[in-house]
This record gives structure tokens, C-alpha cells and sequence, in this order.
């Protein structure tokens, strides 16, 4: 005799079977990997019920931070390099200072942009050998390239 799988849920959903289940209309939970050991799935549910993540998502978040902090400083220096720009017109007999005093936040700032993406290719390595997927990975910063950048974004006054 064949097992008509579809015809026992039918008749169970008309009977009222599938009615006030627990959950119901909220997202099911799915923690479980299947693909996981049952030993790394016990020390990540034990990370996570503490606050803290897998060191793979920790550095990809770390990526990410320093990523974006590395922008801003750029982003900061241009605005701040605008602001000089308008001060220079309003006031150009302070033309010598106010390029001393920018020629020197600009040599900070690309000392700290250089230091800041160095550290981030070490993460960048780092995150590389955790996780081997290549469509995953991150490619380092050419320091070269990311210099010139900096050059063409924040140029002196």
C-alpha cells in the first residue's frame, strides 16, 4: 500500500491539526549547522551565549572597522583641507602659515594612513588563512597605489 505523504498533511491541516503550534507566525530558529562538528557547535554556542564570536567573524569585523576608519581619515583631511582652502581666500596675507600648518597635518595623516593600512594587511593576511575560500577573501592594500591616492584625494594647498 502506498504512503500518501501529501493526503495525511491535507487531512491533518483540515482536522485543525497544524493550528496554535508553537512559533506560530514567527521565523523558525536555525543555530544548528549540520555541517559543523558537534564540538566546534558547543564552543561557538558557548561564545555566543557569552558575547563573543568565532575569531574569523571577530577579524572580518576588525576588517571592516579599520577599513572604514581608514576612509575617514582621508575624509577628514579633505574637509579639513576645504576649510583651509576657504580661510586662505579670506585671508591671504596667512598664506605661508596656513600652508605650513596643513603641510604638516597632511604629513601626520599620511604617516597614520600608512601605519593604519600596513596593520590592516596584517589582518587582511590573517583573515586570508582562516577562511580558504578564495571568493571570500579579502586582497591586501598595494601601499603604493593607496600613497598615490591619498596624494590625488588630499593634494597641498
Amino acid at each position: 500500500m502506498p504512503y500518501n505523504v501529501s493526503r495525511q498533511i491535507q487531512e491533518a491541516m483540515e482536522r485543525g491539526d497544524f493550528k496554535d503550534l508553537p512559533g506560530k507566525g514567527k521565523p523558525q530558529q536555525r543555530d544548528d549547522n549540520p555541517y559543523i562538528p558537534p564540538a566546534v557547535r558547543t564552543v561557538n554556542q558557548m561564545l555566543k551565549d557569552n558575547g563573543f564570536a568565532p575569531r574569523w567573524i571577530e577579524v572580518n569585523k576588525e576588517i571592516r572597522a579599520e577599513t572604514e576608519n581608514a576612509e575617514k581619515l582621508i575624509e577628514n583631511l579633505k574637509g579639513r583641507r576645504n576649510r583651509l582652502e576657504a580661510q586662505l581666500r579670506a585671508q591671504p596675507l596667512k598664506r605661508d602659515a596656513i600652508r605650513s600648518v596643513f603641510e604638516l597635518e597632511r604629513t601626520r595623516a599620511l604617516e597614520a594612513y600608512t601605519v593604519q593600512l600596513q596593520q590592516l594587511n596584517r589582518k587582511i593576511q590573517q583573515w586570508n588563512l582562516m577562511i580558504p575560500l578564495r571568493d571570500k577573501q579579502y586582497p591586501l592594500h598595494n601601499l603604493k597605489t593607496a600613497i598615490a591616492d591619498f596624494h590625488k584625494k588630499c593634494p597641498s594647498l
